[in-house]
């Protein structure tokens, strides 16, 4: 009984350890490569608008613009994979998209998802963004607010032999955490106003008043 108590804890411990290296490994950041410390809170509120008028419905998201730096690669020599875990903790109608190395997968509902493992070796985009939901009568795109934590997380690859038709098989492991962030997307009238100018109607102004008012805002 000793001996496997003192075994339970080696292990505990070894896992500890390889959790506490991971850190840092893999690091969200900028399209430039400035690195996004790990644990900030951030809120987004820019809205891409891909809508097509000929199309009659609003098609429009919110990017988080988080790419994926890798810092460090190989731990005790051996090469590790990553993967993006998404715990979205609230969403209001819509979804969130997110991508690791081009395979893309989107939540509708809060809970945990994950992109599959894949090795890393230069930035590159997650395209994580949330799906502004539409109206079911009007197609409009309607205010809300979502909210999902990141986490990149280091991981192993291996192997679990072949299927029935000889193809290798995979899962990656979870070796360690590495880095997290936490995004707030907020699409609401209010952060779509210009306090400054008197609006026509809900969030539309009159031409001249906006342009009257960017090349003031050059002119600071």
């Amino acid at each position: 009984m000793k001996k496997i108590f003192t075994l339970c804890v080696a292990l505990f411990a070894a896992v500890s350890m390889f959790a506490q290296e991971t850190k840092g490994m893999f690091e969200f950041a900028t399209a430039d490569g400035t690195v996004v410390p790990s644990g900030s809170v951030i809120t987004k509120s820019d809205v891409e608008d891909y809508t097509d008028p000929e199309d009659g419905e609003d098609n429009m998201q919110i990017p988080t613009g988080l790419w994926i730096k890798p810092v460090k690669t190989e731990l005790n020599g051996e090469k590790l994979c990553v993967k993006l875990r998404v715990d979205v903790e609230k969403i209001d109608h819509g979804s969130i998209a997110f991508c690791l190395l081009g395979n893309c997968s989107s939540a509708r509902s809060e809970g945990t998802y994950e992109s599959n493992g894949g090795f890393v070796d230069k930035l590159d985009d997650l395209q994580t963004e949330w799906m502004i939901g539409n109206d079911e009568e009007t197609y409009k795109a309607k205010y809300g607010e979502a909210k999902a934590k990141l986490t990149l997380v280091a991981c192993r690859k291996v192997s679990q032999g072949n299927d029935q038709f000889g193809i290798e098989q995979f899962k990656y492991e979870d070796v360690g955490e590495s880095s997290t962030v936490t995004v707030k997307f907020v699409y609401n009238e209010k952060e779509r106003t210009i306090a400054e100018l008197e609006a026509v109607s809900g969030v539309y102004y009159r031409w001249e008043d906006v342009k009257k008012f960017i090349d003031r805002r050059k002119s600071e």
